[in-house]
């Protein structure tokens, strides 16, 4: 079954029910309130009778004078303490003695006679004897019973002539709603269709759920759309730089063949360029893997870690493998992180700036909780700062190879960074250098 068919059941189902639950609070409020009013008007006569009995002339008739509080097409009974009749009036001769019985706390007692409502109540009073005696009065209701049924054949009538304004409304509120999750399906077929990402239309000044689902998908295309963008930008970009190092591979290996038997130079020659080339490949392919693990759910070992420790271990790594000088400067700080990720993330800035200067490296840390790497290499243009972090993007491709670059380093510091909530700064001036300036995203990187 269809959503818009299910609304419309639905609602159509439940403002039935309510209208029938209303219309059943009408009518038994209506006949509530017509008893409730012949009540009234039996205990407005009573009071009379019993006012006028207390001024009454014992030398009067009493059966006259009872007769003029008689109720409408009803009766007045007067019962001794003994249950017996004393005096039976009606007005007609067809209403038999109706016998009730009071509730405790109840003022009149309603029974049916020949399907008719009757409506009985009593009150105690004093006879001109001085005896206590009970004051019976009836009244049949055959307007009140007229009325009621004509209420609820109105109120049968109405439900049923409801059904259909209700059904078509129904019918269009459901439609109102499933219009807009039909286009959000046909667009989700045509995109799967013809591999697009196209957008729903939303019209302006609109802060509705429809409004937000809209939204929502539409951030949800822009996005798929632009990961695919750079999914077959990494391809290409990938694909590209791959070629490169077979390339020279294959192409030493065919020297190799030719000459490499006969010629021991050329031999030596091709190996080695063969040896650095499968290097920096297989360096490309972690790098690959590496970013693509970063963009995965990443479990974060978080510990307290001594930020000058984790320096000193990277320094003396240099020191060691590449005999560079790197001085560590500032106030040290702890800082609660993934110590290997960020030991990851600092070994990329610094051995970058081991590459690209022949000058001691500088860090230092500040009571900002920041760590700034400074070197005094050959700097980086301004125009290509803001697309230092993009894949595969290089500065030089020239000084880029010979370093042994793969255009991916920067991109994997930025993965990290985002999985350690951190922020980077970079700022460089050809020919002087570059400051990369690291800190928490609740403190701010130096403008």
């Amino acid at each position: 079954m269809k959503l818009k068919t299910k609304i419309n059941l639905f609602s159509t189902l439940l403002t039935l029910i309510i209208m029938a639950t209303s219309f059943t609070g009408i009518f038994l409020l209506y006949k509530q309130f017509a008893f409730q009013t012949e009540y009234t008007q039996l205990q407005n006569r009573a009071n009379e009778l019993m006012s006028g009995m207390s001024k009454m002339d014992t030398n009067m008739n009493i059966n006259s004078f009872l007769r003029a509080y008689i109720p409408s097409n009803g009766a007045l009974r007067i019962i001794d303490e003994d249950d017996e009749q004393l005096i039976n009036m009606q007005a007609t001769t067809t209403i038999e003695r109706i016998p009730f019985i009071l509730e405790e706390n109840a003022d009149y007692t309603i029974s049916y006679w020949k399907d008719t409502p009757v409506i009985a109540t009593n009150y105690p009073l004093i006879w001109p004897t001085g005896e206590v005696v009970t004051l019976e009065l009836i009244e049949p209701l055959p307007n009140i019973a007229q009325n009621i049924a004509l209420l609820k054949w109105i109120l049968i009538a109405m439900a049923f002539i409801a059904i259909i304004p209700i059904y078509l409304a129904s019918s269009l509120l459901a439609g109102i709603i499933a219009k807009p999750i039909q286009q959000l399906t046909m667009t989700m077929q045509q995109n799967i269709t013809t591999n697009r990402y196209e957008q729903l239309p939303l019209k302006d000044n609109k802060k509705d759920e429809i409004a937000e689902m809209t939204t929502t998908y539409n951030a949800l295309m822009h996005r798929l759309e632009d990961n695919y963008r750079k999914q077959q930008q990494f391809v290409g970009n990938a694909s590209h730089e791959l070629k490169t190092p077979l390339t020279v591979i294959e192409s030493y290996a065919k020297l190799l063949q030719r000459r490499g038997f006969h010629n021991e130079e050329v031999a030596y020659e091709a190996l080695a360029a063969i040896t650095k080339e499968t290097a920096n490949m297989q360096e490309m392919i972690m790098q690959m893997l590496q970013l693509a693990s970063a963009n995965e759910n990443v479990e974060m070992d978080l510990a307290l870690t001594n930020i000058e420790v984790l320096l000193q271990e990277i320094a003396l790594m240099m020191q060691q493998t590449y005999a560079r000088e790197v001085h560590i400067q500032g106030h040290a700080f702890t800082l609660l992180t993934d110590a290997v990720k960020l030991k990851q993330l600092l070994y990329i800035f610094i051995d970058n700036a081991r590459k690209y200067s022949e000058k001691p490296i500088v860090i230092m840390m500040n009571p900002a909780k920041q760590i700034i790497i400074q070197d005094y290499g050959i700097g980086i243009p301004e125009k290509d700062v803001p697309h230092l972090f993009e894949r595969f993007y290089r500065v030089d491709k020239a000084r880029n190879r010979k370093t042994g670059g793969t255009g991916l380093g920067l991109a994997i510091a930025k993965e990290l960074a985002d999985i350690l909530h951190l922020t980077i700064h970079i700022n460089s001036t050809v020919g002087v250098g570059t400051t990369v300036t690291i800190s928490r995203k609740d403190v701010g990187a130096n403008e």
